[in-house]
């Protein structure tokens, strides 16, 4: 693909991540009719139908987008304070640079606004758990429910338990949606770059609305006649024992939030059209993870669900002409490839390489990981660990939370119903031992980090 003649002309860039959002409930990737706005600039853009994030959910995702590192490396919340963001590179070069989201785990609490100039997470706005807070919060009422809260769930292994301390919680500080919807999102996006409409910019920008709890506005539902209604349901579904009817309704509302979504990112390309701003702009817009609907006896998107229904997500790219791409790509990528597409050299902290410097028919190598969650002291346990591996059409996932390894067939089974690992035992050992040297190099890199004054 020729991207490089477009790539001096880029003056905008636009990254547009949305949470929880599913490869397969975008049009132009799974089909449907849930994403018309998308769909219609998937039409001038490069669609890539494989894409893979590096981790189930957004701390084990986030690494990758932002800073072209595995999750392993930072084994935590905290970003890794020697790994190069994105953000400070562009910076660097001459981008004024800009964040707005309300995700919890995203915050500066956790080091993310590093390389920002301005970074708005809306945390002094929104109520939540410990993570939502700040420190001078914390040390409050709030926060020690909050930790008493974090004990519970961190010690019970039981979903039920887990959603009525939840539930106890949301309703004890009149929480009902616990982050910044996105026409709310689009306001201050749009107010900022009206302000900056003669700046070379990069801006990130982060949808929360298919995260739970799903409560997509009237106009998107279809069980229930108000959204309170809708939220009551979701507190008081019994996950662990879901009936078909309740897991379709669930369904229906999650699909409501796809929806409200589009529709929010089709009010800011019309706008960006408005002014005349697309000529110029690179556009990106992917998901950090998607959800589990029971397709493995699982719901939502647990630290240890590595299934392809919550590690599959769109990548769709505007700006370098039209194209379909069916081969496995990964978001570790992401940063090189736009700095690749500015002339910019990579700094020597990311690990991917652009999408467009790869060769044809070289097997891509992907990794995505996880640990267990230790919610007490907000890190992760990393003595054991969940890391699935990708290489052509074969994923293997080494599970050691829970003591299981699996083998698939992505290119006959990508649903992943048909377990291999008994059957070919060569594949199995080829991709374990790529696990194994992966994890050693993870840990090499690591003391090289850390040996970084």
């Amino acid at each position: 693909m020729n991207s490089k003649s477009r790539s001096r002309n880029i003056k905008r860039i636009f990254l547009v991540t949305v949470d929880c959002l599913r490869a397969d409930h975008v049009g132009c990737i799974g089909g449907g009719n849930l994403t018309p706005n998308i769909d219609r600039l998937a039409k001038d853009s490069i669609v890539f139908t494989r894409a893979f994030a590096n981790g189930p959910g957004t701390n084990q995702s986030f690494p990758a987008i932002l800073t072209s590192t595995h999750f392993l490396i930072h084994g935590g919340l905290q970003l890794n304070p020697r790994c190069s963001t994105l953000a400070e590179v562009l910076r660097k070069h001459g981008f004024k640079t800009v964040a707005f989201h309300s995700n919890p785990f995203l915050s500066k609490i956790f080091g993310w606004n590093r390389g920002f100039d301005e970074f708005y997470d809306f945390m002094d706005t929104l109520k939540g758990p410990s993570a939502f807070m700040t420190r001078q919060q914390q040390a409050g009422l709030s926060g020690k429910l909050t930790r008493f809260v974090a004990s519970l769930l961190g010690a019970s292994r039981s979903t039920k338990v887990q959603r009525l301390l939840k539930k106890i919680y949301f309703k004890f500080t009149k929480l009902k949606i616990p982050y910044l919807e996105g026409k709310a999102l689009n306001k201050h996006v749009i107010n900022w770059i009206e302000k900056n409409l003669n700046e070379k910019f990069f801006l990130w920008m982060h949808y929360m609305d298919p995260h739970e709890p799903y409560i997509p506005p009237e106009e998107y539902l279809t069980d229930f006649s108000s959204r309170k209604e809708a939220f009551n349901f979701n507190l008081s579904a019994d996950i662990d024992n879901l009936s078909e009817e309740e897991l379709r309704t669930l369904k229906r509302l999650y699909e409501g939030e796809v929806k409200y979504t589009d529709a929010c990112i089709g009010e800011l390309l019309d706008y960006l059209e408005k002014r005349r701003l697309l000529e110029e702009s690179l556009i990106i817009i992917t998901g950090d993870h998607g959800h589990a609907f029971m397709e493995h006896g699982r719901f939502a998107h647990a630290h240890d669900i590595l299934y392809n229904e919550v590690i599959h997500v769109p990548l769709i790219i505007f700006g370098l002409g039209r194209q379909i791409v069916y081969s496995n790509v990964q978001l570790l990528d992401l940063p090189p490839t736009i700095l690749s597409l500015l002339g910019i050299e990579c700094p020597p902290t990311f690990v991917g390489k652009s999408l467009f410097e790869k060769r044809e028919g070289e097997a891509e190598i992907i990794f995505s990981e996880s640990a267990k969650p230790d919610l007490i002291n907000l890190r992760y346990d990393l003595s054991k660990k969940a890391v699935s591996c990708i290489k052509g059409k074969y994923k293997f996932i080494y599970n050691e939370l829970r003591g299981t390894k699996e083998l698939y067939d992505l290119g006959r089974d990508f649903q992943e119903r048909n377990n291999l690992f008994d059957s070919e035992d060569e594949i199995c050992k080829e991709l374990l031992l790529l696990i194994k040297r992966h994890l050693l190099s993870e840990r090499i890199y690591k003391m090289k980090l850390n040996a970084i004054s």
